[in-house]
């Protein structure tokens, strides 16, 4: 089992399954996120209607939502920072990333589902650190495989 890191889209990925990090705020308005929801609009639909449902938003951190698209694959809205912006600080909550990567991996064991991430996920606009995030996705997936897509 390993990580693998390929170049490609990940948009265009042949796994099972599609992940990607998300904030708790009900907007995918930059990066990855933007691209799913332009390319798997009912992946933001259920994802905008669990952030509306939800009144205390820090519940949503560490959760993963899986979204059937109408093209069979599968998205994971992986709940990894509450808030969203601009600015230095950091967005991405790692124990939050790590719960909902450790959900997605046990829920994809379960079916066989292949899972392919974007390399650096948390670490563009939300400002993690790939060190942090990498030996994360290390650990998490030692014994599961997930691609990593790199542009």
């Amino acid at each position: 089992m390993a990580v693998i890191v390929v170049n490609g889209d990940l948009l265009k990925a042949s796994e099972d399954i599609i992940g990607h990090q998300v904030n708790c705020k009900g907007v995918m308005g930059s990066g990855v996120a933007k691209l799913i929801k332009e390319k798997y609009p009912e992946a933001f639909a259920f994802y905008k209607d669990k952030c509306n449902a939800t009144v205390d938003k820090q519940e949503l951190l560490g959760v993963c939502q899986l979204v059937e698209s109408a093209n069979g694959k599968t998205i994971a809205n992986l709940f990894g920072q509450l808030k969203y912006g601009r600015g230095k600080e950091q967005y991405t909550d790692y124990t939050a990333l790590e719960r909902a990567m450790i959900d997605l991996k046990n829920r994809a064991m379960k079916t066989n589902s292949s899972i392919a991430l974007p390399f650096n996920i948390g670490c563009g606009l939300a400002n993690g650190s790939w060190d942090v995030v990498s030996k994360m996705i290390d650990e998490i997936y030692s014994d599961y495989d997930v691609t990593l897509y790199k542009l």
